[in-house]
């Protein structure tokens, strides 16, 4: 049974308390590395001398875990440990998480020696402590992206969850870690379009829903041939092309259909590229704070939705008088929106602005805020 990745962390504290080695495996792009250092830097709050350790397990060998050398003086082997890795018999108070990130992607000499170390055994002078768990992150064999067939006796040292993300949850991350409003309105306005993966790849969850041979021969052809570059429309690459709209802004250079593309894909870049051309003949956000109560309001619902999200995605609290003033000037809805918008930005302290407790003394206001 799959799960939400944004429900991990509940999953992941229990993991600790219990002393549970955990892995998640998901589709490419996802989040999962985020996810757990989010999980790591939370723990770090609440529980005194939490750490975590991070490795990068396809680039490992055993020696980077542990190995021998000729001591010529005693005649003996000598064990030596990576240092970097917790040990109970240098730190037996140590807690926290070890993060293995692509760990199904190791090669399996180096698996299996983790394997010993997981499970908590004693290897001469390197021990997982008790109070550090093991966390892995993969992508599944499903979706043939970087990874290895482990062994069975590797793998049930570890918790297992497939994990997935939804439309909804994308545009909240984005919306959250102030993504450009390009992006953003993008999304809110084609949701599907966020993550490609199935489509791009044929993967089992695309060819449960697709009619076969749905899309012409050469936007298969396409898809198959930029899907084998690494290109799709995913959240890293959404986040890349988001730096890249601000870059823009900053050097007055509009981001290029090639650019859209080579990070999106021809499909999905090009769909992403025509929605700002339609966006063009509105007014810009620096024309709309210069002039709030008199800049032309377009007839058409659509555009005015546009308009509300580039004020809510783009103002800061120092606005806020000037974008009451435009938002007034909105149906009751679109002034919703524009106010849900700048409730779930982060480090906008919404509350802290003059003008939003005026706003929302609107009981009608209010009330579409609440759902009622």
């Amino acid at each position: 049974m799959a799960i939400k990745l944004n429900e991990l962390n509940g999953i992941l504290v229990r993991c600790w308390i219990a002393r549970t080695n955990v892995l998640f495996k998901s589709k490419p792009a996802l989040g999962k590395t985020e996810t757990v250092e989010a999980f790591i830097a939370r723990m770090q709050k609440k529980v005194e001398g939490f750490r975590g350790w991070k490795f990068y397990v396809p680039s490992m060998s055993p020696m980077d875990i542990q190995a021998s050398c000729p001591d010529k003086e005693r005649g003996v082997l000598a064990l030596y440990n990576n240092e970097l890795l917790p040990n109970h018999y240098t730190d037996p108070e140590a807690k926290g998480v070890l993060f293995f990130d692509e760990v199904l992607n190791g090669d399996p000499a180096t698996t299996k020696l983790l394997q010993k170390y997981m499970n908590r055994e004693d290897m001469g002078s390197l021990k997982l402590p008790e109070g550090v768990i093991v966390i892995g992150a993969s992508n599944s064999l499903e979706h043939k992206s970087g990874v290895q067939q482990q062994g069975r006796a590797f793998m049930s040292r570890m918790e297992q969850h497939d994990v997935y993300s939804d439309p909804t949850d994308n545009i909240e991350f984005a919306s959250k870690h102030g993504w450009h409003p390009n992006v953003q309105l993008y999304f809110k306005d084609n949701p599907a379009q966020i993550d490609n993966y199935d489509e791009v790849f044929q993967t089992s969850a695309a060819a449960a829903k697709a009619i076969p041979n749905s899309a012409p021969s050469g936007e298969r052809s396409v898809l198959s041939e930029e899907g084998k570059n690494g290109i799709w429309a995913n959240m890293r690459s959404w986040e890349r092309l988001s730096r890249k709209e601000f870059a823009a802004d900053e050097v007055d250079s509009p981001v290029t259909l090639s650019e859209a593309v080579g990070n999106l894909g021809t499909g999905v870049g090009s769909a992403y590229h025509a929605h700002k051309a339609a966006r063009k003949s509105l007014a810009s956000f620096a024309q709309i704070m210069e002039n709030p109560k008199a800049i032309a309001l377009p007839q058409a619902m659509d555009e005015q939705y546009a308009l509300a999200m580039i004020v809510a995605l783009r103002c800061h609290p120092g606005q806020m008088p000037q974008v009451r003033s435009f938002g007034e000037r909105l149906p009751l809805e679109l002034q919703a929106v524009i106010l849900r918008n700048l409730s779930i930005r982060k480090n906008f302290d919404l509350a802290s602005a003059g003008s939003y407790v005026e706003w929302i003394s609107n009981a009608q206001l209010t009330k579409l805020l609440n759902g009622r």
